[in-house]
C-alpha cells in the first residue's frame, strides 16, 4: 500500500504541463541578402509542453503576420512570399522525448516542422537554464525556403538566401490544471 502511495504521489509530481511567459519569451528569424541582413520577431507564441513521469512532448506555434522585422514593406513581402493567407501559423511539435526536470542541461529533439504547407521532420538542441527563479529554453536552428517550397523574392535582382535561421528563448512556466 506505501508503495502504491509513493508511485501515486510521484506521477503527480512528473505529470505537468508546462506554458511560457510571452511577455519574455520570443520566436525570431533572420535572413540575409548580399547587402544586408534583417530580423523578424514574435512574443505572439502557443507554446505547451505535456508530460507524463519523464515523456514529454512539445508544440510551439506562432502566426506568420506577428513576426515584425520593424519594416512594413519587409514584412508585407514576408506574407506575400510565405503565402500567409493560405498557411497563416509556422508549427513545430516534437516526438516524445525524455525530460528528467534538469534545467542545466541540453535536449536533443526530434519534430515535424510545419511550414508553407509543408510537414518536414528535423532535429532540434535545447538548451536549459535556470537564472535566479525563472526557468529557459532557447535553440537555434535552421530553415531551407526551398526545402518548403517558398519562392525567395530579390533586391536588386539577387535573391535572398535560401537558409533562415530560427532563434527562440521561451521563459518557461507551470501551467496550473
Amino acid at each position: 500500500m506505501i508503495i502504491l502511495a509513493i508511485l501515486i504521489g510521484s506521477s503527480l509530481i512528473f505529470s505537468q504541463n508546462l506554458g511560457v511567459d510571452t511577455t519574455a519569451s520570443y520566436i525570431k528569424y533572420t535572413g540575409n541578402h548580399a547587402l544586408h541582413s534583417w530580423e523578424g520577431i514574435s512574443k505572439n507564441i502557443d507554446f505547451s509542453m505535456k508530460c507524463e513521469n519523464d515523456i514529454c512532448e512539445l508544440f510551439v506555434s506562432t502566426p506568420l503576420e506577428s513576426l515584425n522585422s520593424g519594416n512594413d514593406s519587409r514584412d508585407s513581402n514576408m506574407l506575400y512570399y510565405t503565402e500567409s493567407l493560405s498557411y497563416p501559423k509556422v508549427s513545430f511539435k516534437s516526438n516524445k522525448f525524455k525530460f528528467t526536470g534538469n534545467f542545466d542541461s541540453s535536449i536533443d529533439i526530434l519534430g515535424i516542422i510545419d511550414f508553407h504547407g509543408i510537414k518536414k521532420e528535423i532535429p532540434i538542441n535545447v538548451n536549459l537554464s535556470k537564472e535566479n527563479n525563472s526557468y529557459w529554453g532557447t535553440c537555434k536552428f535552421n530553415i531551407n525556403l526551398n526545402s518548403f517550397k517558398v519562392e525567395r523574392p530579390s533586391l536588386l535582382m539577387i535573391k535572398i538566401s535560401e537558409i533562415i535561421e530560427i532563434e527562440t528563448k521561451f521563459n518557461i512556466v507551470k501551467i496550473e490544471k
